[in-house]
C-alpha cells in the first residue's frame, strides 16, 4: 500500500515538471524565435538550438528543475489526501499546459502549413509558366485561342493570362488596350485611350487572324481540361478596381455553373494588401506574389520580408524579374518554404540552368 502511495505521489510531481517544461519552453521559443512557424525557419532552432544552448538551459531547464524540487519538497510535507488532489490537479495542468503552448506558439498554423506543403501543389506539376497563353507564329502577347491551343498541344499546362476590363466592365483576355489598338483594323481603335466593349473586342481579330478570348472562354477551357491552371495577370492594383475585377471573375464562374474551376486559378497579387481584399470575395487556394510592381531590385532583406508574408498567408510562390535573380534569394525563399519563379526567360539554356536549381520560369516559348 505504501509503495502504491509513493508511486502515485511521484506521478503528480512528474506531471508538474512536464507541465512547467512545456510552458517555460513555449514562452522561451516565442520570446527567442516568435511563433513555431517562424522558429522552424530559423537555422539555429532547426540545427538543435545552435548558439542558444546556454540560454535554453538558463531560461527553460533551470526554472523547470526549481519547480520540480519545490514540488518534491511539498510532496514530503503535505498529507496524502492533499497529494491525491494535487495529482489530479497536476494532470489537468499538463493538459492545460499543452493547450497554452499551442496558443503561445500558434502551433496550429504551423501544422496546417506542414499539411498543405505535404500535398502536391500546382507548381509541383510543372516548372514552366507560359506567358500570355504563349506565342503563336513567333508572335507574343496575343492571349488568343490559337496561342492557347498551340501551347496546350505542345504539352504546357500552366498558363499565365492577361485580364483587363472592357468599357462595359467585362473581363477580356488582353495584355493592354494600347497593344490591342495597335494590332486591330478597327478604325476607332486608332483613337488614343479608346477602350472597346466586350462585343467590339470579340468582333476584331488581332492582326486579322488571331481569335480573342473572354475570361468566360478561359473558364470553359479549364472545365474541359482539368489538368490546366491559369495564372492571372490582372494589372490593376487600386482596391476598388481589384474588387470590381475579382467580383466579375467570380460572377462569370457562377453564371456558367463552373465555380469549381476558380480553384485552378492562381491569383497573382502585386502588393500585400491585395490578398485580404481578394479573400473577402473568394478564398482562392492558390496565390503568387509577383514583385515587379513593388519595384523590387534584388535586396536580400526585402526578400525575407516578402517570404515571411507569403509563409504566413499560405502564398507558396514568389515571382521576380530575371535581371535581379541570384542564388542567395533562392536560398531565402527555400528557407521559408517558398518556391521562386523568374520572368520572362526565352533562352533555352537559361531555362534549363534555372530548372536545375529548382527555379520555375515564365516564358513566351512553348517548346519543351
Amino acid at each position: 500500500m505504501n509503495s502504491c502511495f509513493k508511486v502515485k505521489d511521484k506521478i503528480w510531481i512528474v506531471f508538474a515538471g512536464i507541465s512547467t517544461f512545456i510552458l517555460t519552453g513555449a514562452v522561451w521559443i516565442q520570446k527567442t524565435y516568435g511563433t513555431l512557424i517562424f522558429a522552424m525557419v530559423n537555422e539555429s532552432f532547426r540545427g538543435g538550438l545552435k548558439n542558444k544552448k546556454s540560454l535554453f538551459a538558463k531560461e527553460v531547464l533551470l526554472p523547470t528543475l526549481i519547480v520540480f524540487f519545490i514540488l518534491f519538497f511539498v510532496n514530503k510535507v503535505l498529507k496524502k489526501t492533499i497529494q491525491y488532489r494535487m495529482m489530479y490537479v497536476m494532470g489537468g495542468a499538463l493538459v492545460i499546459s499543452v493547450w497554452i503552448a499551442f496558443a503561445v506558439l500558434d502551433a496550429g498554423s504551423y501544422l496546417n502549413r506542414e499539411h498543405r506543403m505535404s500535398r502536391e501543389q500546382w507548381y509541383d506539376t510543372d516548372y514552366l509558366v507560359v506567358h500570355a497563353l504563349g506565342s503563336i507564329d513567333n508572335v507574343h502577347y496575343t492571349n488568343s485561342r490559337e496561342a492557347l491551343e498551340n501551347s496546350y498541344q505542345n504539352g504546357n499546362r500552366l498558363f499565365e493570362c492577361d485580364m483587363i476590363m472592357t468599357a462595359d466592365a467585362k473581363l477580356a483576355a488582353c495584355h493592354d488596350w494600347e497593344f490591342w489598338r495597335a494590332h486591330t483594323s478597327l478604325e476607332m481603335s486608332g483613337e488614343e485611350d479608346y477602350i472597346p466593349t466586350l462585343d467590339t473586342f470579340f468582333g476584331c481579330k488581332l492582326m486579322g487572324k488571331y481569335t480573342p478570348l473572354s475570361v468566360e472562354d478561359i473558364m470553359v477551357f479549364l472545365k474541359e481540361h482539368p489538368e490546366v491552371y491559369i495564372i492571372t495577370d490582372t494589372k490593376y492594383v487600386e482596391p476598388d478596381e481589384v474588387i470590381t475585377q475579382f467580383k466579375e471573375l467570380v460572377s462569370i464562374a457562377e453564371k456558367i455553373d463552373c465555380r469549381q474551376v476558380l480553384d485552378r486559378f492562381v491569383v497573382q497579387i502585386y502588393h500585400a494588401y491585395m490578398h485580404d481584399i481578394i479573400e473577402e470575395i473568394y478564398e482562392f487556394p492558390n496565390y503568387i506574389f509577383t514583385l515587379y510592381c513593388e519595384g523590387y531590385d534584388g535586396g536580400a532583406d526585402k526578400m525575407k520580408e516578402y517570404a515571411e508574408f507569403c509563409m504566413l498567408h499560405n502564398i507558396d510562390v514568389i515571382t521576380m524579374h530575371e535581371r535581379f535573380y541570384r542564388d542567395e534569394l533562392l536560398d531565402i525563399c527555400s528557407q521559408y518554404g517558398i518556391r521562386l519563379f523568374i520572368h520572362t526567360v526565352n533562352d533555352q539554356n537559361k531555362i534549363e540552368l534555372l530548372r536545375s536549381k529548382g527555379v520555375g520560369v515564365y516564358t513566351d516559348n512553348v517548346l519543351r
